[in-house]
């Protein structure tokens, strides 16, 4: 992974946690987006769109889970948490809310390092699985409007699925059309009243 095209958005309130981080990071070859509150982490997040969130769970503004619910739901960027509280309640919380990772500070930073980039291949893996879920949700969708054409097509002619799927690539072919742009044509036309 290459480390030199990420981007990571760091928020904390704690002025040396931040710059230490945002040094730190930086050094490791990440562009960072530091943001010394919740407001200005999700304007951040809005406008320059990282690859991961780094948030502390606590700040005064905004609640680390409120922001990293907003920022994902905005922006759809991963978040890791970084938070003074060793708490089960908040760790639950923060898995609730779709956390890759909680890291309870004080952390070095090779520690911080291997979690953010456990957290990037994660993060990578779950965009890769949404991209084939709309791809399959997309053919599912083109394959029903072609069974239905064909249906449309067999009841009309009275013929069997195949000689219906037969006649629906024939006209396609004929009027130059994607099968599923003529299935398409086929179904509204069927579907408007007489």
């Amino acid at each position: 992974m290459n480390t030199l095209k990420k981007k990571i958005l760091v928020a904390d309130d704690d002025r040396v946690i931040l710059l230490t981080l945002a040094e730190g990071l930086t050094k490791a070859g990440y562009l960072v987006i530091a943001a010394q509150s919740g407001k200005q982490a999700l304007a951040l997040s809005n406008s320059e769109h990282p690859d991961l969130a780094l948030l502390d769970i606590c700040m005064p503004d905004i609640d680390g889970i409120a922001l990293a619910q907003s920022i994902c739901q905005d922006s759809a960027v991963p978040f890791v948490f970084l938070s003074a509280y060793d708490d089960e309640g908040l760790a639950k919380r923060a898995v609730e809310a779709g956390a890759l990772g909680y890291l309870v500070k004080p952390q070095s930073l090779p520690a911080i390092l291997l979690a953010l980039r456990v957290a990037l291949a994660r993060a990578e893996e779950i965009a890769s699985l949404r991209q084939r879920e709309q791809q399959l949700e997309r053919a599912l969708a083109s394959n029903r409007i072609i069974a239905t054409a064909v249906g449309i097509l067999m009841r009309e002619n009275q013929v069997s699925q195949q000689e219906g799927f037969e006649r629906l690539r024939r006209l396609a072919r004929d009027r130059r059309l994607k099968l599923e742009d003529l299935a398409r044509t086929l179904v509204e036309e069927a579907e408007r009243p007489d």
